[in-house]
């Protein structure tokens, strides 16, 4: 059995729990140190059962709490080379020395898991999506923080029972929103973030290769609302013939981290 938690996900910062009976792994640790052990103590989630950080990319709302808690617990870190040169660089590594390059083309074993990359196209040094596997056959992926699906990371992504992915923004409220016309333009290009409708695009054929549960993740807080998200998502999945909440599960992760334990 897998447990899967997004205790956090937006453009403020995100982090999500993955684990088994074995312990766990965070994905990203982009919020305070002190917040993440408070999500992690509210859904009775021990942190000295946590094996690694897998990091997607180096930007802030990914890496906010990585050193203080690295130092704390001792996690090991894991990640692409780009993102650890872009950390190294900025001083933001912890000094623990657990840390671990994994290029594309491998796979880790982590806590009952088997961890595995696959690049994703944004606008950082070397950012990464996962593919998660329990040995009891269970499947999870991971992408968010990609300006458009690449057929690498589609193929990584099939097959997988529960995806959860960036569904960003709305583009109308991206053109008339506060955003200056450069950050507009960085959002929309290909190293930027996915859309309502691009997210919901790629949905059907994931249902058709075997995905029951999607999380619609990294909303901008700007830019978005869960509902239009979520009904768009849900437009997409009833046009391909699938009845939702019935052949399959569709949520949102919330920015503040109050989404429950999920045990599948």
């Amino acid at each position: 059995m897998m447990r899967y938690c997004p205790l956090f996900s937006g453009s403020s910062g995100n982090c999500t729990y993955v684990g088994t009976a074995d312990g766990g792994v965070l994905i990203d640790a982009g919020v305070s140190a002190k917040r993440i052990k408070n999500a992690l103590a509210e859904r009775e989630i021990d942190p000295t059962t946590i094996r690694a950080v897998l990091l997607t990319h180096e930007h802030a709302d990914h890496v906010a709490g990585l050193k203080v808690l690295c130092k704390q617990f001792g996690w090991s870190v894991v990640a692409s080379e780009g993102t650890l040169d872009g950390l190294a660089a900025e001083d933001k590594l912890p000094c623990n020395g657990k840390i671990y390059m994994l290029p594309a083309d491998r796979s880790l074993a982590v806590a009952g898991l088997r961890i595995t990359p696959f690049e994703a196209p944004h606008d950082s040094r070397q950012c990464y999506g996962y593919r998660i596997d329990s040995e009891d056959g269970r499947s999870l992926a991971m992408t968010t923080d990609l300006g458009y699906i690449p057929d690498g990371v589609l193929q990584a992504v099939l097959g997988c029972q529960t995806v959860h992915i960036e569904s960003n923004h709305d583009p109308e409220m991206l053109r008339n929103g506060p955003y200056p016309p450069w950050l507009i333009q960085r959002i929309r290009g290909e190293g930027g973030h996915l859309s309502n409708q691009e997210c919901a695009a790629v949905l059907p054929a994931l249902l058709k290769a075997g995905a029951t549960r999607f999380v619609l993740a990294h909303l901008s807080e700007h830019n978005n609302t869960p509902t239009l998200a979520q009904t768009c998502a849900s437009a997409a999945l009833t046009a391909a013939g699938a009845k939702v909440g019935g052949d399959c599960l569709l949520s949102v992760a919330k920015p503040v981290g109050d989404s429950p334990v999920i045990y599948f």
